[in-house]
C-alpha cells in the first residue's frame, strides 16, 4: 500500500489506483497527470491492501483491475459497502469479458488496456461531471441519476448494488434473503444490513434472481431458502422466519409458511 499527502489543486478528485502489477499502475498513473481534474493519493496491489488505502485516504475514485491474482477486483466492492460517499468506481482491465459484470455492479465506468488517451479523457470528464457538481438535492454519492433496471439475469456469486437514496449497498445475491413486494417499490433483505427499498417490481427480482435459490410464496415475497436461520409459529396463522446475520423477522401467514415448506 502506498499512500502520498498532497495538497489537492481546486475541485481535484481524490483518486487511488488498484492493480498488481507496478509498471500498469505506473503508466495509468502518467497518463492522468495529464488531467489535473485527479489526483493520485495512494496506489494498492491487492484487495487487501486496497481495503487499508481507502481507510486511510477516502478516495472519491477507485481506478481498479480485475484480475490480480489470488484477487479478484469485484471482491473489493463490498468492503465499501457503509462509507460515504460511496467512491466512483473505474475498472481498468486487459479483458473485455468483463464489462458486462461492471456495469451489473454500476461502475461508473470500464477501461481496457492498453488505456487510449482519448478514451481516459472521456472518463475523466464523465468523473468530473458526476462527483465536482451533483444537482440540487442528490445524495452525496457517484450515483446521481436513477438506478437503472437491468434485466440481466442474475447468479448466486454476482454483486449487486441496492441503493435506498443515501443509503448503498453491494451484496453478493446469494446473500439477499427476501424481497417484498411494497407498492411500487420493492423491499429487499440482505445479510449484514438493514433493508433497501428499490423503485422495482416484484416480478422484476423474480425473473432475475437465481431460480435454484428463491422461492415465490406468495404475491408479494420472494424468500431465499438457504438463507434461513430458523421459524418460530407465533399462532395458528402466523410464523416469523428468522435469517442468518437479519436481526429481524419475517412474519408469514399460515399459507405461505405453507408454501414454503413446499420448497425446504
Amino acid at each position: 500500500m502506498n499512500a502520498s499527502s498532497l495538497t489537492l489543486p481546486p475541485k481535484a478528485l481524490r483518486a487511488i489506483l488498484v492493480d498488481d502489477e507496478s509498471l500498469l499502475r505506473r503508466d495509468l498513473r502518467d497518463r492522468l497527470k495529464q488531467h489535473p481534474e485527479i489526483v493520485i493519493v495512494g496506489e494498492a496491489r491487492n484487495v487487501q491492501s486496497a481495503v487499508e488505502l481507502v481507510a486511510a485516504t477516502r478516495p472519491e475514485v477507485i481506478f481498479l483491475d480485475v484480475q490480480m491474482p489470488p484477487d479478484n477486483g469485484f471482491d473489493l466492492l463490498p468492503h465499501l459497502e457503509g462509507i460515504d460517499p460511496l467512491p466512483a468506481v473505474v475498472f481498468v482491465t486487459a479483458f473485455d469479458r468483463y464489462a458486462l459484470r461492471a456495469f451489473e455492479v454500476h461502475a461508473l465506468d470500464y477501461l481496457t488496456k492498453p488505456v487510449h488517451p482519448d478514451r481516459l479523457a472521456r472518463t475523466v470528464a464523465h468523473l468530473h461531471r458526476a462527483l465536482s457538481q451533483p444537482p440540487a438535492g442528490a445524495a452525496a454519492s457517484p450515483a446521481l441519476v436513477p438506478q437503472l433496471v437491468s434485466e440481466t439475469p442474475l447468479e448466486a456469486a454476482d454483486l449487486v448494488r441496492l441503493q435506498d437514496s443515501g443509503y448503498v449497498r453491494i451484496v453478493r445475491v446469494d446473500r439477499i434473503a427476501a424481497a417484498r413486494s411494497q407498492g411500487d417499490y420493492t423491499c429487499i433483505l440482505a445479510a449484514g444490513g438493514k433493508p433497501v427499498m428499490i423503485k422495482s417490481t416484484l416480478s422484476h427480482w423474480e425473473a432475475r434472481l437465481p431460480v435454484e435459490l428463491f422461492a415465490r410464496i406468495s404475491r408479494s415475497l420472494l424468500v431465499n431458502c438457504q438463507q434461513i436461520q430458523h421459524v418460530s409459529r407465533l399462532d395458528r396463522e402466523q410464523t416469523q422466519v428468522f435469517f442468518k446475520d437479519i436481526p429481524e423477522p419475517l412474519t408469514l401467514s399460515r399459507l405461505e409458511v405453507r408454501r414454503l415448506r413446499n420448497f425446504v
